[in-house]
């Protein structure tokens, strides 16, 4: 419950300080700069289809304003419309003025800002509409005398030649033109005593004269009738929209307007909030459920042919501050220096640069680097870690035999036979999923005869692995080579789902028809560690030699 509590509190917590962020930073940060009102306030808690019902209520109001100031244009004088002109032409300029001032970096989504300004944009359609009013209403005097003018010229072609009446004259004219053609056709001699004697040829031409310059005015005189009808229909066209003056309808204000507004992007981030904060458990869930029992079922890690080790390793007595170890007949021990808290006075005692030379950076990286080693039968060495005040030590015997899977960092001495070093032996398991989720690839294997000497922070524990033992993977020091080694799904389930702990805990168990092995682990694996940011580098270090195996 104390967990629940504690993190109901850090999300709480952190959502009123992003709450307490964003509602500064949109209303109050424009309100300390005067740019807001509660007007302003209520608006921003709009969605788009509000905001798009207001701007449609805004239009119908203005169209409705805007008719009644043109039909009031209609009564006004010459005079007062000039002065209504004018003072329009300042509030169109004013209104431009704030329309070109550049806006905030949400007055996009801002409804109160998208309503400001579309009814600023709507202001200046109304003003462009009267100004057109206006500028119609007084252009009708000068739309009145265009009419006189052009009923005046209209007056002049009282009778309009018709089409047919142009046709028929044209046809005259045809004729006449073919008979002075016929005439010039004939013989010299007949047209010259026709032209003398009756003078033919000059009347066919002036006939022909007469007849074509009789369908041409005629025809001039349709078009410029035409013309001049045409002139007074307009020009009474004209009249009639200067006596009847209509308001333009005005632009619909919500086209552009943007489909998210700041109560969209709030519920959106509401919803992501939660989704980072849901996503974690039911991925916890699915793993919990679903990917952990697939990899339990896994083929265990095993480092050792049970039916080749038949003899267990052995502890007695526990872990303890201060360990005593005698040495017996052709044995003899390596320990580290910082380890070694007394020893007997003559001991036959020299430096062993490592712990074996077959793995060089194994024993530097493990810290058995820069050994004491001690001989002599009989000599009793006090072991204890002197520079840790919570670390504990225990021995762990190993005879002819068997096998002991061990981390190096646990070591603190090595009991061994005089010019045999103790067999160790590296196996990887590169394709084992149980060593990638333990993150450990590389494993360390400790043969018989000898003895290891381990420490441990409060402690160290040595339990028989029957039945199968669960823990932390912290908390692993070494098991038996012959055992099976899995990771496995946490026993409880609220506490993994809260995060209070991992996922997967280790377990060694025995195997069928082999001898019961052990498993070693640390009590605290945490007591005496630093803290900060040295312990993380540190603890990041470790993680590395520990996918080693060291």
């Amino acid at each position: 419950m104390r967990a629940v509590l504690a993190w109901l509190g850090r999300t709480g917590l952190l959502y009123l300080l992003l709450f307490a962020g964003i509602a500064f930073f949109v209303f109050a940060w424009p309100a300390v700069r005067g740019g807001l009102s509660g007007e302003s306030l209520r608006h921003d808690a709009m969605s788009v289809e509000a905001v798009r019902e207001q701007l449609a209520e805004d239009r119908q109001a203005a169209q409705a304003g805007l008719e009644a100031r043109v039909a009031e244009a209609g009564t006004l004088g010459s005079e007062g419309l000039a002065e209504r002109r004018g003072a329009l032409v300042q509030e169109r300029a004013a209104i431009d003025g704030e329309l070109a001032e550049g806006g905030g970096w949400l007055d996009s989504i801002r409804p109160s800002r998208i309503l400001a300004r579309k009814r600023l944009q709507l202001r200046r359609a109304a003003v462009e509409a009267e100004l057109a009013a206006i500028d119609l209403a007084r252009e009708k005097d000068a739309r009145q005398a265009a009419v006189t003018r052009a009923t005046s010229a209209l007056e002049e072609y009282r009778r309009i030649p018709t089409e047919r009446a142009i046709a028929i004259s044209r046809g005259l004219c045809r004729d006449a033109t073919a008979e002075l053609e016929a005439f010039d056709e004939r013989e010299a001699l007949d047209r010259a005593a026709r032209q003398i004697f009756l003078l033919q040829r000059a009347r066919l031409d002036s006939e022909r004269r007469r007849t074509c310059d009789l369908a041409e005015s005629r025809a001039a005189t349709r078009e410029r009738g035409l013309a001049a009808r045409d002139a007074v229909i307009e020009a009474r066209a004209r009249l009639a929209e200067a006596q009847d003056i209509l308001a333009a309808p005005l632009p619909d204000p919500a086209a552009g307007v943007s489909d998210t507004t700041l109560r969209d992007i709030a519920l959106r981030a509401l919803l992501a909030l939660l989704a980072v904060l849901l996503i974690p458990f039911t991925i916890r869930v699915l793993f919990y459920y679903v990917f952990a029992p697939i990899v339990a079922r896994g083929a265990p890690i095993r480092l050792a042919v049970p039916s080749g080790l038949g003899i267990v390793p052995q502890a007695e007595g526990g872990s303890r501050p201060t360990l005593s170890v005698t040495l017996a007949q052709g044995e003899e021990l390596l320990v580290r220096q910082s380890y070694l808290q007394s020893s007997p006075a003559g001991a036959d005692m020299r430096t062993q640069w490592l712990l074996s030379w077959g793995s060089v950076l194994t024993s530097l990286a493990s810290g058995m680097a820069f050994l004491t080693r001690a001989r002599g039968a009989g000599g009793t060495y006090g072991i204890s870690a002197r520079e840790d005040p919570f670390a504990e030590i225990a021995r762990i015997d190993l005879p002819r035999g068997s096998a002991l899977v061990m981390q190096p960092r646990a070591l603190a001495a090595i009991v061994q036979p005089e010019g045999q070093p103790m067999p160790v032996r590296s196996r990887w398991r590169l394709f084992s999923l149980h060593a990638w989720l333990t993150f450990q690839l590389r494993y360390l294997v400790f043969h018989g005869p000898g003895a290891l000497i381990v420490k441990g922070g409060r402690g160290v524990r040595i339990e028989p692995a029957t039945g199968g033992r669960r823990f932390g993977q912290d908390q692993l020091v070494g098991f038996s080579a012959h055992t099976a080694y899995t990771v496995t799904r946490s026993e409880t389930f609220l506490p993994y789902f809260f995060g209070r702990e991992p996922l997967f805990r280790d377990r060694v168990a025995d195997v069928d028809g082999a001898e019961p092995g052990i498993l070693v682990i640390e009590e605290a694996p945490m007591a005496g560690r630093r803290k900060g940011v040295r312990a993380g580098l540190e603890g990041a270090f470790d993680a590395v030699l520990k996918a080693f195996g060291i």
